[in-house]
């Protein structure tokens, strides 16, 4: 096949995509993926210096001052038998929502004393029909989120010995995440939205406001509430805030990807989504806007896969993301005191037809100072790109063209494409390209087609008839292949 001109395209922008008034920049990363098989969900500071993570299936502490910018596996200890999802810190205590059966799909929640770095554990719960997700702390109670068992409410005044203190397992779909304030627990309820439930008399909760199935956005997983406002993740949706005494109306705004979890660090709201994370000003309870946003591949170099899931905060500056193969910590600082680049691109995967040819990739320099390119190089010999250099200055681009040459005899054609630089959390950074592909990667368009039909009425009587792609503009179409004898 013929080579495409390799064509560079430099873009000079004198603005960003969008104003940021803070930034993230890199600190260091623990990689959970060097020693076993960790896919890091969740993550609590417990002491200063100190931050328990946790995922499938082991939960392990980490000495930050151990941790370096290149990654490292140290931890103090490691446990295998804690299959954790969430935390929540009461004292020296951590309370810890877990998957405690992958086989039976059972989610109970135990309680962690920490001595120092030394942890017990000093409670688990007994609850072999209740699904416990989510949890939240306020005083001396427990508030957990049950999926469609709904809510419960445990006493925690002696944290070793949780007390039952009432629940309410009628009018949801599937609770996911709590929020109190006052005498209210705000319930994510997945597909069926925001629910309000009065709890002055803790034994017997009732809901008071609600949506519903029929008028709830996205898929509802995390929540939190501050000043009169919930804040409240949709998924593929984005965020929605309302107003704490009247959910009748909300605002939707953009997370930029699929919205995981939140935390606040500071006055300021992080949101956890599965291409980064995003920062926002909520202040003076105004409609929120970015302050700060960090995107990073769905990928590792190495491809392992990096998706944004829990997300914590330590104070007004420390934030420490969850990503599924690592665990990264960033400083929340004004753009002003930013040392970092922050490379991007406008896709993470690049797919080829069987016939061959060239496609196009742009990567942006997203940070706040110089991002150095070292080099572009392939891991499959089938896929060909330039090994240009240079510096692409805050808010400038660079294009460069991917070449496919099929294989012959044809094989299973797929790689990486890798880009050396000095973006301190990401490098190098991974694009993956594959050939000989007849499939649609999510969003694209799709060429119309016509399929026969058979299709058999009341009377057992078959007819034929035939479907059209384009007759079904407006529609979600979903495609069932079944086979019959």
């Amino acid at each position: 096949m013929k080579k495409s001109k390799v064509i560079i395209l430099f873009l000079f922008l004198c603005f960003h995509l969008f104003s940021q008034e803070m930034t993230l920049d890199y600190l260091y990363r623990y990689n959970c993926q060097e020693d076993g098989i960790d896919h890091l969900v969740t993550a609590a500071m417990i002491k200063e210096d100190s931050v328990i993570v946790g995922g499938y299936p082991a939960m392990a502490l980490l000495d930050i001052n151990d941790l370096t910018v290149n990654g490292t596996s140290d931890y103090i200890f490691r446990s295998e038998n804690m299959n954790s999802r969430n935390f929540y810190q009461k004292d020296n205590y951590i309370f810890v929502n877990r998957h405690a059966n992958a086989a039976e799909g059972s989610f109970d929640f135990a309680v962690v004393r920490f001595d120092g770095d030394v942890p017990t554990v000093v409670y688990e719960s007994d609850e072999p029909d209740v699904f416990f997700e989510k949890m939240c702390i306020e005083g001396d109670y427990l508030y957990v989120a049950a999926h469609n068992q709904g809510i419960w409410i445990y006493d925690i005044s002696d944290p070793e010995l949780p007390l039952f203190e009432g629940n309410l397992t009628t009018g949801f779909t599937d609770a996911f995440a709590v929020a109190v304030e006052g005498d209210s627990v705000y319930v994510a309820d997945g597909g069926a939205g925001l629910k309000i439930v009065n709890i002055e008399n803790k034994e017997f909760p009732f809901i008071v406001a609600e949506e519903t199935l029929e008028t709830a956005l996205g898929t509802a997983e995390a929540i939190t509430v501050r000043d009169g406002k919930v804040y409240m993740t949709l998924g593929g949706e984005g965020l929605a805030v309302y107003d704490s005494d009247d959910i009748s109306s909300q605002e939707v705004i953009s997370t930029y990807g699929f919205s995981e979890d939140l935390c606040w660090i500071g006055d300021y709201l992080a949101v956890s989504t599965y291409p980064g994370v995003v920062i926002y000003d909520v202040s003076g309870n105004r409609t929120p806007t970015v302050a700060a946003r960090e995107n990073w591949s769905r990928r590792g170099f190495d491809a392992e896969l990096r998706i944004g899931c829990g997300i914590a905060a330590s104070g007004d500056s420390l934030l420490i993301s969850a990503n599924w193969n690592y665990l990264d910590f960033y400083e929340f600082k004004p753009v002003g005191e930013s040392t970092q680049p922050d490379i991007n691109s406008d896709t993470h995967r690049v797919r080829f037809s069987p016939s061959g040819g060239t496609k196009e990739v742009t990567i942006t320099n997203n940070g706040e100072f110089n991002l150095q390119i070292y080099g572009i190089s392939s891991t499959s010999p089938q896929f060909s790109v330039p090994s240009p250099s240079g510096i692409l200055q805050p808010g400038e681009s660079n294009s460069f063209d991917i070449d496919y040459t099929p294989s012959t005899p044809p094989g299973q054609d797929m790689g990486r494409i890798l880009i050396d630089c000095n973006d301190p959390d990401e490098s190098p950074y991974p694009i993956q390209v594959f050939g000989r592909t007849d499939y649609l990667d999510p969003e694209e368009s799709a060429d119309d087609f016509t399929l026969p039909l058979i299709s058999k009425d009341i009377l057992g009587n078959y007819t034929q008839d035939s479907f059209t792609l384009s007759d079904q503009e407006g529609k979600i179409v979903w495609i069932g292949i079944y086979a019959s004898w």
